[in-house]
């Protein structure tokens, strides 16, 4: 009897204990049927949406219109919640299904599919730095995320190469995840141990959620109670992740990171920061991002500005300050403002306005500082021009100091600076000095001085002319004016349309020419090749033309019969504008038949030797001719005497 009561007990047992597994099973049948039926019914949804937009889009319908019908069909899907459609635009609208978050974005499912340009970018620079630095994140690893790399043309290689030169200047690893690769798991995994974290990639916001997502190619991974959290979104032909998605994914800790979100509405107003405040929580040291839809453009220069900056050992702080100073702000071919979250950064009340950033993360750990230098003893500038004092420290990754720059005589130059160079802007003609002071710990460390010698900036004919050149230039005010400019340290005239989609800026010279006579320049251009062009006419007909990036180029046009003749040099950009100058630079121009002032010997050079000329002529030593009086008259008194001398030798001088 105790043998059966035993036998009983274990096959009751070994009952219980098969049920176990199968009500886990019945539980995980039962959560993939769920699934599998929420899923289907987003299948369903754009089933009714997609036919709609694709008509509008064959019949050619504008932005607005298409988004219009596609609203209205939404309305009277039954699959849609009811009242849930929110944040109504020309553009977009979004809503749940089932309580699942999505929306449509017309401008991410109809991004640019156009053949892609070759373009110039802002310049990517790798510097050499000593081995043995830390990095402040706890790690050197940089982690890419461009989804859309490779399917719209807009995407160009400026960030892979800029991830690639971060890895090569920490010593870290570079990971990318790329188009379908760039799930949201797999995302969250690679977030960990990273020390920098990049959004190549569409972005997007809902306002009603009050949260901004980063736009991916493939939902796969992506979950109904993610898409219920809101962490999720889908948009039919593209999904969507926010920084909660992160948080509650990511298999640990962040390594106190910098994420920068090249993306469009990362830190828009009614966002509220969301997505930097999960990612600040889960470890993340600061969070960059935009109020609005940035140009790539815009944000090509704002990025290379910024992490070379950072990768030459700036704190965060002043790396946006230089890129701020550079480009202005907001996007400086759109309304994007950046905006940096921050354990000392909150998100701004006014998201679409300037931000005051504290935060001093850098991307190396400081060290304590040994030794400095100024990268110049004397500066040399024109009125109303800059140039750049560097702070060269010993070691390379030095901080805890605080320099504190300033003009001996402000009347002449005035000086502003941070912790790594300063920037000094001439005044006035005349010399001053300016000093830089150094404290460690509130007390004197070393002072430094540089001297500064302001000169004076001629007009803007003076710039164009060859030195003593008389020629008159004009240049039309009302529509982008040329300027005078400075290359590499000397004076010529620029183009005054940079940065000007659909512009010209013209600059004019009329000369009345005997057949034969040449009119002789150099020329340089900045410009997006084949699409920006820097033309040269003669009476209104084009002679020569310059594109994409060139040195000085020498060009004579000798006229062939006698006339007045017009010149004209056009700076003429395309509607889009990329990381280049978008200019076009003149200097050295010369007439044959003109007379330069000072060049009496006719080399076409005013030196030392012209105003020996006239001294010596001026001493009754030797004769001049008739043509060598008129160019040795530089005051205009009709005497060719030691006044003269004197003028040209300040010449030959500068």
């Amino acid at each position: 009897m105790s043998i059966k009561r035993f036998l009983c007990t274990v096959l009751s047992a070994l009952m219980i204990l098969a049920l176990v597994p199968c009500a886990a099973l019945a539980d995980t049948v039962a959560y993939e049927l769920h699934e599998a039926e929420q899923m289907r019914r987003w299948d369903d949804v754009w089933a009714a949406l997609d036919p709609v937009e694709k008509a509008m889009m064959d019949a050619g319908a504008n932005r607005s219109e298409v988004t219009m019908a596609v609203y209205k069909a939404a309305l009277n899907c039954p699959l849609i919640d009811a009242g849930s459609i929110t944040d109504v635009s020309d553009n977009e609208f979004s809503f749940t299904t089932n309580g699942m978050w999505g929306g449509y974005n017309y401008r991410v499912r109809n991004y640019d599919k156009a053949p892609a340009r070759e373009t110039v970018r802002a310049e990517i620079v790798t510097p050499e730095v000593p081995e043995g630095l830390k990095n402040s994140a706890g790690s050197m690893n940089v982690l890419l995320v461009n989804p859309y790399y490779g399917s719209d043309s807009s995407f160009t290689d400026q960030y892979i190469r800029e991830a690639q030169s971060i890895a090569q200047t920490t010593g870290g690893t570079y990971t990318a995840l790329t188009g379908s690769a760039a799930t949201g798991p797999a995302i969250a995994q690679n977030y960990t141990n990273k020390g920098v974290v990049i959004y190549d990639s569409h972005g997007n916001c809902i306002s009603s959620k009050g949260t901004s997502y980063l736009d991916l190619t493939t939902g796969t991974g992506l979950t109904s109670a993610d898409y219920t959290n809101g962490w999720a979104y889908n948009g039919g032909s593209f999904y969507g992740i926010d920084g909660r998605y992160i948080q509650n994914h990511a298999s640990g800790q962040l390594s106190n990171c910098l994420v920068w979100m090249a993306i469009c509405e990362g830190m828009k107003r009614q966002g509220n920061g969301t997505t930097g405040t999960a990612l600040l929580a889960k470890g993340a040291a600061a969070v960059y991002g935009y109020s609005q839809s940035v140009t790539f453009a815009g944000d090509y220069e704002y990025e290379a500005i910024f992490w070379n900056e950072m990768k030459e050992g700036a704190p965060m702080n002043e790396a946006l300050q230089t890129m701020k100073t550079a480009y202005g702000v907001p996007d400086p071919y759109g309304d994007a403002w950046p905006i940096v979250m921050s354990p000392v950064d909150a998100f701004p009340s006014n998201p679409d306005g300037e931000q005051t950033v504290n935060c001093d993360w850098s991307l190396f750990e400081p060290a304590v500082l040994e030794s400095f230098t100024l990268s110049d003893e004397s500066l040399d500038i024109y009125e109303g021009f800059t140039g750049v004092i560097d702070f060269e420290r010993e070691p390379f990754n030095a901080g805890g100091y605080e320099l504190t720059w300033s003009s001996e005589d402000t009347s002449i130059a005035l000086v502003s600076g941070n912790s790594r160079r300063a920037t000094v802007t001439g005044v006035a003609e005349g010399a001053t000095r300016i000093k830089c002071e150094v404290t460690v710990g509130g007390q004197l460390f070393g002072t430094a001085w540089c001297t500064v010698n302001v000169m004076h900036t001629p007009t803007l004919s003076e710039a164009a002319n060859v030195p003593g050149g008389t020629l008159e230039f004009t240049s039309a005010t009302a529509s982008y004016p040329w300027r005078v400019g400075v290359v590499d340290g000397e004076l010529c005239a620029m183009s005054g349309n940079s940065k000007v989609g659909n512009s010209t800026s013209t600059l004019r010279l009329v000369l009345d020419m005997e057949a034969g006579e040449t009119l002789t320049f150099k020329w340089m251009a900045s410009a997006e090749e084949d699409f920006d062009y820097f033309r040269f006419f003669v009476n209104n007909s084009q002679t020569a033309q310059l594109t994409g990036e060139t040195d000085w180029a020498n060009y004579t046009y000798t006229a062939g019969t006698t006339r007045t003749y017009t010149f004209e040099w056009r700076f003429v950009k395309d509607p889009y504008v990329d990381g280049v100058t978008d200019a076009g630079y003149l200097k050295e121009v010369e007439y044959s038949g003109a007379v330069v002032m000072g060049d009496v010997d006719g080399d076409h050079q005013v030196t030392s030797v012209d105003a020996l000329l006239i001294m010596r002529y001026s001493l009754g030593i030797v004769s001049l001719s008739a043509s060598e009086l008129r160019a040795a008259d530089l005051n205009g008194d009709g005497i060719v005497d030691s006044v003269d001398a004197l003028i040209v030798l300040r010449l030959a001088l500068n």
